[in-house]
């Protein structure tokens, strides 16, 4: 609610009984100057309200005096406006009740934006929706109903409402709230499937970890954006497009949407013809932020070349000096992309007009240009300079919420690599990576994701031609007689790259490298955080499987609608 929002309603309240006494106060003082008693004239004055009678319009004076033609107006409009409320509360009372008391497909849940934009998707798609946490009461039609929070315990009112729901999005601005609706939402409703959309990328990865349920999926709005970003405009093509022999990647603003692309471009976007990335990182804070990623990722300087420049580039300050960037920008070589990932859609727009300025005035190319828009054709849809990425409704639809299959293509590979174990294996309740995805730990069905992410950039490596998949913001899919591979020395190539991709993934996760002969989970020490040459025979069959894996999920693909 904006500042002075609650006086305005407040007054436009109180509208109704101001005019019933100003009808009453004029019939009086009417009745009483044609000679009336006292209560006889307040009898006559709540005449004024009925529209039908004819007191008023006969009588010596009485047709034409002002105060009982003023009175009848006011008097009409007290009625009229009292209808008119009295709808409108049955009408709120209808729907809520409504609500709670059938099924509703979707429950929405939060006041962040995302709920908003999650309510009109479902509205959209034809499935009757309840959104919980509204500005303002509306319903348009009883199969969409938004709701204010009602006074009294929220989780409560939650599980009252979603017991019998297929799907609930919870948007929160609290991440904490989030969870909690979360868990109330699992209670009420044991088999829909919920998505919790958070703003801190690492406390949804702990989350998910922490509530390790397989039809609960915990993500985070920036991750969601970023992976989306990097399927559609893969920068590893555009690397290669360019010639350059690494991917340089500019991030100006390293919030958690900054974070997120920095950690897919690490992690996802490693190919066999590229060298490990330079990423360069201007904010106002990157000395404060370095120091929190590097504490999460020991290991950076293993993954990626990462620079971070304390600066900022915008319509009213560009610091350090243009010299200083352009020296720390040059030092990476050619720039592949950069990321805009402010804080609003304004900042956003006006640093990155800023930022191709600014790489016009110190000759340097001028890469494509990416910007974190939440409105949606803020842009307009004539292709230039600047894309546009991550408006609500692009991270609704990735984030697959209205899905009854969601991790389609992570659970068929989870299923590709059991087919690949002896059936001893396969069916050890002590192998906890063999489950079924119903039941494996979040961690490992995590590590899935990560690899089904990978994909395209295995397709990449294994020159497969980026016409018939680039920018289809789905699975790339190999038709049934194609082969990633040829031979023993491609699939060697390619589980160096799968190897690669997973130290990546591990190093990012806070995992660090080990002399001792097994992993230590309570640590996050690994002695398979080396090169691949040095490994056993039997830890590099780990990663031929995946390639293997990968080969046979996308020929699947194809195979299907």
């Amino acid at each position: 609610m904006k500042d002075g929002e609650g006086l305005i309603t407040f007054r436009l309240a109180w509208l109704i009984p101001l005019a019933a006494v100003a009808t009453i106060t004029l019939g009086v003082w009417g009745w009483l100057d044609h000679g009336a008693a006292v209560d006889d004239a307040l009898y006559r004055a709540l005449a004024l309200f009925d529209i039908n009678n004819d007191a008023y319009t006969h009588g010596v004076g009485i047709p034409t005096d002002l105060r009982f033609r003023i009175g009848r107006w006011t008097g009409a409009g007290v009625v009229f406006s009292s209808l008119l409320a009295l709808a409108a509360l049955l009408h709120e009372n209808l729907a809520t009740a409504l609500a709670r008391w059938t099924k509703q497909q979707v429950v929405v849940v939060g006041a962040h934006p995302l709920a908003g934009a999650a309510f009109e998707l479902a509205r959209r798609a034809g499935r009757s929706a309840l959104w919980l946490g509204a500005d303002a009461f509306s319903s348009a039609r009883l199969s969409a109903i938004a709701l204010e929070w009602p006074a009294g315990e929220r989780a409560r009112t939650l599980m009252a409402h979603a017991h019998r729901t297929d799907h609930v999005l919870i948007a929160e601005t609290d991440d904490a709230a989030a969870l909690a609706f979360a868990r109330a939402a699992r209670a009420a409703a044991p088999d829909a499937w919920i998505t919790v959309l958070m703003g801190e990328v690492s406390l949804a990865e702990d989350a998910a970890a922490t509530l390790n349920d397989a039809r609960t999926r915990v993500l985070a709005a920036g991750a969601v954006a970023a992976r989306a970003l990097n399927l559609a405009h893969p920068p590893f093509l555009i690397a290669r497009e360019l010639g350059h022999a690494r991917l340089h990647a500019l991030i100006v603003g390293f919030g958690q949407t900054g974070q997120a692309i920095a950690r897919d471009l690490i992690v996802n976007c490693r190919t066999t013809y590229l060298a490990p990335p330079r990423i360069t990182v201007i904010d106002p804070m990157a000395e404060a932020l370095e120091g929190a990623l590097r504490v999460r990722a020991p290991e950076l300087d293993a993954c990626a070349d990462c620079r971070f420049v304390a600066g900022e580039i915008g319509g009213r300050a560009v610091r350090p000096d243009p010299v200083a960037i352009a020296r720390e920008l040059a030092d990476g070589g050619p720039i592949t992309a950069a990321y805009v990932c402010l804080a609003d859609d304004t900042t956003a727009l006006s640093a990155a007009a800023m930022l191709r300025a600014l790489l016009r005035s110190v000759d340097i190319a001028a890469p494509p240009i990416f910007i974190r828009l939440r409105a949606a054709g803020a842009l307009g849809d004539a292709p230039g300079a600047l894309t546009p990425f991550g408006d609500l409704y692009s991270v609704l639809t990735a984030s697959e919420f209205l899905s009854s299959a969601p991790d389609a293509v992570a659970r068929a590979f989870s299923e590709a690599y059991r087919a690949t174990l002896p059936a001893a294996a396969r069916d050890d309740p002590d192998n906890h990576s063999a489950r079924p995805w119903e039941r494996l730990d979040e961690t490992y069905r995590q590590s899935t994701r990560d690899a089904v992410a990978h994909i395209p950039a295995k397709l990449a490596s294994a020159g497969v031609d980026a016409a018939r998949w680039r920018g289809g913001g789905r699975l790339p899919r190999l038709g049934p007689d194609e082969r990633l591979f040829e031979g023993a020395a491609e699939l060697e190539r390619l589980a160096e790259l799968e190897h690669e991709r997973w130290m990546a993934q591990r190093r990012m996760d806070g995992w660090r490298s080990s002399d001792a002969a097994a992993k230590d989970e309570a640590a996050r020490r690994h002695p398979s955080l080396a090169p691949f040459a040095s490994l056993s025979d039997e830890v590099k069959a780990f990663d031929r499987v995946f390639v293997r894996e990968t080969q046979d999920v996308v020929r699947d693909a194809a195979a299907k609608p």
